[in-house]
């Protein structure tokens, strides 16, 4: 090889090396990093105190009116078909499925209280005694809590709220409008808590079979099975003057027993069990008992007297363990 041929083909390779240099030292942007995503905002959780009074404040309001100004106004049947699919969608939702994001039907709407639960209620403006459904999302003890007649019965609300959040009950179910405020309830302003079994009035949702409330119960009952109801009354000291507390399984499948004792062992009060021991305020004909016997699912009326339902009202201490017997002694 010449002298001029070496050169040449020492020229070429450093031409080459200084290619292959160039392109493992270029300068290159710097890689892209992955930005995460901002964490999630968790509501630190409430104390059962705190959700009882967020929960008293917002019923309160959404009552209000209803034992005196609002007019109760029945359903018709396209508005109890799209209220239940509403419900159903949100319980969907509640308890961990999936389900299509439904609308809130006309004069309805959802009030989200974080981690307390939702409350599913009516438009203020366009009240009319539809009940409110309080709704835990997540985790829930399989609990139903209903008060239908949170204005007629005195301090069964305040024992329904306790009540849900203490055990940590899926819903609660409380009606907005006064058991007599209906057309066809002129005459039952007078009468007194206790008569369990009239059906004298549309606005009493415990025994009319068409209404949201008892909508609301179907659709509880439906999705989530083997559901326990527990339904809250009240009674005037002289309709049962020797018990304090009326118990019935109302022909459901509950099982009264270990309950009544329960209650009396813990707060020293006397139970009667219907029919047993007593033959009324058994609640027999309770509609949303009806559909609970249909669907083969335990239901517990509990008929509470004045005297009772002042003492759990007035002393927390009395009416966290009248909550802890209730539902540490039912099936």
């Amino acid at each position: 090889m010449t002298r001029a041929r070496l050169i040449a083909l020492l020229v070429g390779l450093g031409v080459v090396a200084a290619g292959i240099a160039w392109w493992l030292l270029r300068p290159r942007p710097p890689a892209e990093v992955p930005v995460p995503p901002p964490p999630r905002t968790v509501e630190p959780p409430v104390s059962p105190e705190e959700a009882i009074s967020r929960l008293r404040r917002e019923l309160e309001e959404l009552r209000q009116g209803g034992k005196s100004v609002v007019e109760y106004r029945p359903p018709g049947g396209d508005e109890l078909e799209a209220y239940r699919g509403w419900l159903e969608a949100r319980l969907a939702l509640a308890t961990g499925g999936e389900a299509a994001e439904v609308t809130a039907p006309a004069g309805f709407r959802l009030l989200d209280l974080g981690n307390i639960g939702q409350l599913l209620v009516e438009e203020r403006h366009q009240r009319r005694g539809a009940g409110v459904v309080v709704l835990r999302s997540g985790p829930a003890q399989p609990w139903l809590i209903e008060v239908p007649h949170s204005f007629f019965d005195e301090g069964t609300l305040e024992v329904g709220l306790n009540a849900f959040v203490r055990s940590n009950a899926r819903a609660l179910l409380v009606n907005t409008v006064h058991r007599y405020r209906s057309r066809d309830a002129a005459a039952g302003g007078g009468r007194e808590a206790g008569d369990d079994e009239d059906e004298g009035a549309s606005s009493d949702v415990a025994h009319v079979e068409s209404s949201f409330f008892s909508s609301a119960h179907a659709a509880l009952v439906d999705r989530l099975g083997e559901l326990g109801v527990v339904q809250l009354h009240g009674y005037a000291d002289a309709s049962a003057p020797a018990a304090d507390l009326v118990l019935s399984a109302a022909g459901s499948r509950a099982d009264v027993v270990p309950v009544a004792h329960a209650l009396e062992r813990a707060l020293g009060i006397r139970v009667a069990m219907y029919p047993k021991q007593i033959r009324k305020l058994g609640g027999t004909k309770n509609v949303q008992a009806r559909y609970s016997i249909a669907a083969g699912g335990p239901f517990l009326h509990v008929e509470m007297s004045r005297s009772l339902r002042r003492q759990l009202t007035t002393e927390p201490e009395r009416l966290r363990a009248f909550i802890a017997a209730l539902f540490g002694g039912a099936p």
